[in-house]
């Protein structure tokens, strides 16, 4: 009875752990002591990514990656906060940690994350009010946003991919009021 728990594990061929600290392999049928930490930690991860994942196969998660409208107050000492209607992206992608197919002990990664596929940049004037002797009542602030979003590999985008607000056709929305510095924006 207690080995029928463990027959899911075969999966990714590893070792079942024993009750006395030993590992029992099916392709070798030897025993073997757990004397490195090392060895241990590759057994245990092998045994809980089985555990997760299923027999045969990782279960792979919903992408759900998507550019989310947000109000976004653009702030400067001695200013006026101007809300600016705005996107981030939010959602989730999959990611995993499995035990490599091919070679055994090793771990296989991968890491995506909802990120922008490029990003839309604008100029936006705030009124300053305070401002000292000698500066401008206008301050110029360059603010971005994602242009589109979606699961990417958990690493940061290229300046390159960067494509102004105004060619993208978002530079005509007016601001919005709220009290939020980042909330998003029901309803737009």
């Amino acid at each position: 009875e207690e080995r029928e728990k463990y027959d899911h594990l075969w999966c990714i061929k590893a070792c079942d752990i024993g009750p006395i600290s030993t590992v029992r392999c099916q392709e070798e049928k030897a025993m073997y002591r757990l004397r490195s930490k090392l060895f241990r930690y590759f057994v245990i991860n092998g045994l809980l990514i089985c555990l997760l994942y299923g027999a045969t196969e990782a279960i792979v998660g919903v992408d759900e990656c998507q550019a989310t409208r947000v109000i976004h107050f653009l702030q400067y000492p001695g200013c006026v906060p101007k809300p600016i209607p705005s996107y981030a992206c939010r959602g989730r992608c999959s990611s995993y940690l499995q035990v490599s197919a091919s070679k055994m002990w090793q771990m296989e990664r991968s890491c995506m994350c909802c990120q922008e596929s490029g990003e839309r940049e604008a100029s936006v004037s705030l009124f300053c009010p305070r401002a000292k002797p000698g500066e401008k009542k206008f301050r110029k602030m360059v603010t971005k946003a994602p242009l589109d979003c979606m699961c990417r590999p958990c690493t940061s985008v290229e300046e390159y991919a960067i494509i102004p607000q105004e060619i993208a056709g978002f530079a005509d929305e007016g601001p919005f009021t709220t009290s939020a510095h980042f909330r998003r924006a029901s309803g737009l």
